[in-house]
């Protein structure tokens, strides 16, 4: 399987022949700081929700080492038990950062898993990066199934709603500048469909040339929860205040809005304890009013004492 030109753009080198020593699974993590892990992919045939890969070959040629960038929230360390919602950032040109999102990822307390090879170019790269990073950190670090995002920009964005698709307990997608992996006249989105209450938003530049693609992915994505923002300027990243409307909108569509998950009532409750924090902060009585029936809305969706 092959992904168009318009996706795949240039490739300067082969990530998947890179060579080094893997990063111990029990190497002591710190928190709030960004450190690089080194991982592998060895398996011939990934496992994935979609078929990947049409030949021994090009499923060969997505082994390798590969590297991602991980940051902790603050208070990761603290409890041993408790699993963290996390997001996937990926960049068109590879050594992916947290760029305009970083204060908003950081203060709501995410772990964040940034994907250093990804980039655009041959497809068993990608494929390899993207599956490489995604199973060493879920064995790393403790991830919340179910409260895993993907964000990315340009090719980074189809790179996202690729690995969501690839890999299960995926809730949501900030897509900037691009839509979903393209496959044939369409879009890879079969895997997408599935998720019940997933959501998607959308942030494309007024004068970007992909501004066609918000409402030709919200057609290929029926039943998904959507949001399309716009922002000045043309095909770049979205500024930050994009994506503190787009994440405050994802996370009251999963902790909220969606069907409620026995298993993820931990992590309502981690959430609920969070917005309640910046409620008590809060000074003028209107705004209390306000966020305090938020509050009371997520305690009763989701059972909350």
């Amino acid at each position: 399987m092959r992904i168009p030109l318009a996706f795949c753009l240039m490739w300067t080198g082969s990530a998947a022949i890179l060579h080094g020593e893997t990063t111990p699974l029990g190497q002591a993590l710190p928190e709030e700081k960004e450190i690089m892990i080194s991982c592998e992919l060895a398996t011939a045939e990934p496992r994935a929700n979609v078929p990947v890969f049409d030949s021994p070959k090009d499923s060969d040629a997505a082994k390798g080492n590969y590297h991602y960038k991980l940051w902790l929230p603050k208070g990761y360390l603290a409890d041993p038990q408790r699993r963290w919602p996390c997001w996937f950032i990926m960049s068109p040109s590879g050594n992916a950062g947290m760029g305009a999102m970083g204060a908003r990822l950081k203060s709501s307390g995410y772990v964040v898993v940034m994907p250093q090879e990804a980039k655009n170019g041959p497809w068993a790269p990608i494929v390899g990066s993207l599956l490489a990073t995604h199973d060493d950190v879920v064995k790393r670090v403790r991830i919340q199934e179910g409260l895993k995002f993907a964000t990315g920009f340009s090719g980074g964005a189809r790179m996202s709603g690729l690995l969501a698709e690839m890999r299960p307990g995926f809730s949501g997608l900030y897509l900037q500048g691009a839509g979903l992996p393209p496959k044939g006249n369409g879009y890879h989105n079969a895997g997408l469909t599935k998720i019940p209450g997933f959501a998607v938003a959308m942030a494309v530049g007024a004068k970007d040339s992909n501004l066609h693609e918000v409402k030709a992915v919200q057609a290929a994505l029926p039943g998904a929860r959507f949001l399309a923002l716009s922002f000045e300027g043309g095909h770049a990243w979205a500024p930050a205040e994009s994506f503190d409307k787009a994440l405050s909108w994802i996370e009251q569509q999963v902790y909220v809005e969606a069907p409620a998950r026995p298993e993820m009532k931990p992590a309502y409750a981690g959430y609920f304890k969070q917005r309640h924090a910046e409620w008590t902060a809060l000074t003028v009585p209107w705004e209390r009013y306000r966020n305090g029936d938020a509050l009371l809305a997520l305690a009763r969706a989701r059972g909350l004492a």
